[in-house]
């Protein structure tokens, strides 16, 4: 990921997020609202969690959140790598439809 805590050359300043009350400042090479949009989204996710299990303390609960995202990662892989195998299969009906056509 382009974000770091360390100070390699990113090409903004720090920017300060905050997840369920915890701060951090962090460097990225990203849009400084893109950044803040990521650490909302987690935010979000570890309130749900918080809300499913409120006694869970924070590190579970930023894991657990953690677990979520991934999942969630992986389903959209997984149906971005379908739908590229269903271009690819209708691709091909296409070009042998035009050759086809080209012949007539």
């Amino acid at each position: 990921m382009r974000t770091s805590f360390s100070g390699e050359a990113p090409s903004q300043g720090p920017i300060n997020i905050e997840i369920h009350g915890q701060r951090l400042t962090i460097r990225s090479d990203r849009d400084r609202a893109f950044v803040e949009g990521l650490a909302e989204y987690i935010d979000s996710k570890v309130a749900q969690l918080q809300d499913a299990a409120p006694a869970a303390p924070f590190d579970k609960l930023l894991m657990l959140a953690s677990m979520t995202v991934a999942e969630e990662l992986f389903e959209a892989q997984s149906q971005l790598r379908e739908l590229r195998n269903q271009l690819k299969a209708r691709s091909a009906v296409l070009s042998d439809l035009l050759d086809e056509c080209e012949r007539l």
